[in-house]
């Protein structure tokens, strides 16, 4: 092959980089399930095939270090049916130092001390006896069409092709989709006026027919590029095995885990945004959650504890649970704690039900730990899971009882680009809410707004729901200090939307109820990103633009603009 020139080898070297560090991540899940004897019967075989392509393919771009250390790995898995610890961690220390040599800015290759380093820790595993032949695999400047990636009777049954597509093209093409609902949007408003200017026109008929076939193929089409956005959530719960593994030797607990619902979709934007909440709830699960086996075994528990990860849909939403069948969570230490941290007053926890409590462990500064630790006692990770998670629209709470474990469940959307949404108007401006936060919409008599504590509320089906005025909390409103809005009184009567978010329930006063419309969120940009009240903004059918409110965070802007603190969310949530 004559030498390649500088941009060939870039594009190679792209390519290359691309492909082997999911190999990588591949061969590392493999090689944690053969440990711990989980693996399924292909496994050995996609190990050999990974090591062989990352082999020829690092050959033909000049990296000859890491050929070295893959060719070597390919020798370890000749005649090996299971791997020990010590193995084990030979090979993960190999494919480490290929990923960082390859996953940094700028690609390269395993340095000399290095290669003969790990060489020489590979060899101590090497074993001839009983060697099998090497599945077929694509090697060194052989084409993959020539090949028989039929390893296996079962391999060719199953066999998928794919196509790797850069990401921002898939982004592009979604905008695109977003674009053509939104005129679609203005044809469905076009239409009704055509029908009045000229009825029974047959041109018109014909129009509106065509319109109605276009607006499914545009919602079709819309479907399809969400799908080619989605990614399975296995691919964030198998990067958790290696990180578990190490903790189980640090902390010197015995758990199992589990993983249900690996094959659940999810808009790849929020895969890796996910990956470090969830680790952290499993790391508080083994930190906080699990006892000692001498604690399990005095209490009549299983000596090795139980932790459960699983994913599944529900509606719209991405359902993620991390179960542990622990001690649970002490609530008088996390009152206590919460008082002592001035998070909430001795009275506010006294009447403090023992379930709304639990979520006081999202507090900041929050830890009922005593001892800093590597894994807690800083009182900040749950705190930065709860922000990770409502900076994606989604949600977190959590259930526990004492000595039988603790269940953290997060609720995301599946996706960030569209949502389902309410419009309606306050204090003369468009908003839109998700509706899946939406629980009812009620009309209610401003004569019956009471305050309570600083913050207006209205007696609702016998029960007091906290009030949100949209124009007060995103500051239109001039009465209370705002820029936008003209001074006027409140009308006799209003529209009370009422949402829940979390565990929070309360209701958004608004003016005029438009209806209900699938929007394409747009980023804000300037002064309006400084607003965390506001998820984005849309563009309508005619024109308009309507802005996009976050649910959970619109209350909470809400109670600190009322009293200028938020210590009291939860104490006056209902």
């Amino acid at each position: 092959m004559g030498e390649l020139k500088s941009i060939e080898l870039d594009q190679l070297m792209g390519i290359f980089r691309e492909q082997s560090l999911q190999i990588v991540d591949e061969m590392t899940h493999d090689l944690l399930a053969l440990e711990s004897q989980t693996a399924d019967g292909e496994a050995m075989t996609r190990l050999r095939r990974g090591a062989h392509t990352i082999k020829g393919d690092s050959a033909c771009i000049g990296l000859d270090g890491i050929a070295q250390v893959a060719h070597k790995i390919e020798d370890a898995f000749d005649g090996q049916t299971a791997f020990d610890r010590h193995s084990v961690d030979a090979m993960l220390r190999s494919l480490d130092a290929i990923k960082a040599a390859i996953g940094g800015e700028e690609a390269g290759d395993v340095g000399t001390e290095t290669v003969t380093a790990l060489i020489g820790a590979l060899s101590g595993i090497h074993n001839h006896a009983g060697v099998d032949d090497p599945a077929p695999s694509v090697g060194e400047g052989q084409p993959a069409q020539n090949q028989s990636l039929s390893a296996t009777n079962g391999q060719s049954k199953h066999r998928r092709d794919y196509i790797r597509v850069e990401s921002t093209k898939l982004d592009a093409l979604l905008n695109l989709a977003g674009e053509m609902v939104i005129a679609r949007s203005v044809i469905n408003q076009i239409q009704p006026e055509l029908n009045r200017e000229f009825p029974r026109n047959e041109l018109v008929g014909r129009l509106a027919i065509a319109g109605t076939q276009m607006g499914k193929l545009v919602s079709e089409l819309q479907k399809r590029v969400l799908k080619l956005r989605m990614v399975t959530i296995d691919h964030v719960f198998r990067r958790f095995a290696r990180p578990m593994r190490e903790l189980a030797a640090e902390c010197g607990k015995e758990f199992e885990m589990q993983i249900v619902g690996g094959e659940t979709e999810l808009d790849r934007t929020l895969v890796d945004s996910v990956y470090e909440p969830l680790l952290h709830l499993l790391r508080n699960a083994v930190d906080h959650g699990l006892e000692t086996v001498e604690e399990r075994r005095n209490t009549g528990k299983p000596e090795a504890g139980s932790i459960v990860t699983r994913a599944y849909h529900e509606g719209n939403q991405v359902v993620i649970e991390v179960t542990d069948d622990g001690r649970g969570i002490d609530i008088t230490a996390v009152k206590a704690k919460a008082v002592r941290c001035g998070a909430i007053s001795k009275l506010q926890a006294d009447q403090m039900p023992d379930g709304e409590a639990g979520e006081l462990v999202f507090t900041e500064g929050l830890s009922t730990t005593e001892e800093i630790t590597q894994l807690s006692g800083r009182g900040i990770g749950m705190t930065a899971v709860k922000s990770v998670v409502e900076q994606l629209r989604g949600t977190i709470a959590v259930k526990s009882e004492a000595g039988k474990g603790t269940c953290f469940t997060i609720r995301l959307p599946l996706t960030l680009a569209i949502i389902r949404a309410l419009l309606f108007t306050a204090t003369g401006r468009l908003f839109a809410l998700p509706l899946l936060s939406v629980t009812e919409i009620a009309v209610g008599d401003a004569a019956g707004i009471v305050n309570l504590d600083g913050m207006e509320h209205y007696r609702l089906h016998d029960r007091l729901v906290s009030l949100v005025r949209p124009g007060i909390v995103l500051g239109f409103d001039r009465r209370h200090g705002g820029s936008g809005a003209s001074l006027r009184s409140d009308p006799a009567q209003m529209f009370l939307i009422v949402l829940v978010a979390g565990n929070k329930r309360y209701a958004v006063i608004a003016d005029e109820i438009i209806g209900e419309q699938e929007l394409v969120i747009k980023p804000l940009d300037g002064g309006w990103v400084e607003n965390d009240a506001l998820a984005g903004a849309s563009v309508l059918g005619d024109g308009r633009v309507v802005l996009i409110m976050d649910s959970e965070m619109v209350f909470r802007k809400a109670v600190k603009y009322e009293r200028g603190s938020s210590d009291y969310i939860e104490a006056y949530a209902i």
